[in-house]
């Protein structure tokens, strides 16, 4: 009786340690999705994020490692869904956000380092029709600079500032488009 609890408790174990290393790859976004790689923040993908805490349930350690390896190598992270892209020839769009009272509002491209590079200041309220943006464009050597990955400043970033004076940054930086 005894030899046959162990036995089974052998091949329980054999058998999960099995279907833990065959569906490995599957949870993990960095085997799924290698061209992610790299990619700093963004929108995270729901479904890698559930593979990998599904993870947690054969042991606390795969399912951290699996979050610690999507992380730090970006494959947990959507591409192509950034909130802003500079264009090739040097054009930032910015969708005008819905408001219930009219406002005034200043968008801003600034340096890592603060320093404005481009403004512009937009009406937003009830009476501006919904999906509007605005065009920023940057200057010729920035967006040289922008292009090559040699930015006077560090990372370029938008900066929205309100009528009242305060002001809020985007946390991610703007992405420069490859050019075409």
């Amino acid at each position: 009786m005894r030899r046959t609890i162990i036995g089974r408790l052998n091949r329980t174990i054999a058998a999960t340690t099995m279907l833990t290393m065959a569906t490995g790859p599957l949870g993990c976004g960095y085997f799924l999705y290698p061209e992610r790689r790299g990619t700093q923040s963004g929108v995270i993908d729901s479904g890698t994020m559930v593979m990998d805490l599904l993870w947690l349930i054969p042991g606390i350690i795969p399912g951290v490692v699996a979050l610690i390896v999507d992380f730090s190598s970006g494959g947990i992270y959507l591409r192509g869904r950034t909130a802003l892209r500079l264009s090739p020839d040097g054009h930032v769009a910015v969708r005008l956000p819905q408001s219930s009272r009219p406002m005034r509002l200043e968008f801003r491209v600034v340096t890592a380092s603060h320093r404005v590079v481009a403004h512009k200041t937009a009406s937003i309220g009830p009476s501006i029709a919904a999906g509007q943006s605005i065009d920023l464009e940057l200057g010729n050597s920035l967006r040289r600079n922008a292009a090559t990955g040699e930015r006077n400043g560090g990372a370029l970033y938008l900066e929205v500032q309100t009528e009242g004076g305060a002001t809020s940054r985007f946390p991610t930086p703007i992405e420069v488009a490859p050019p075409v």
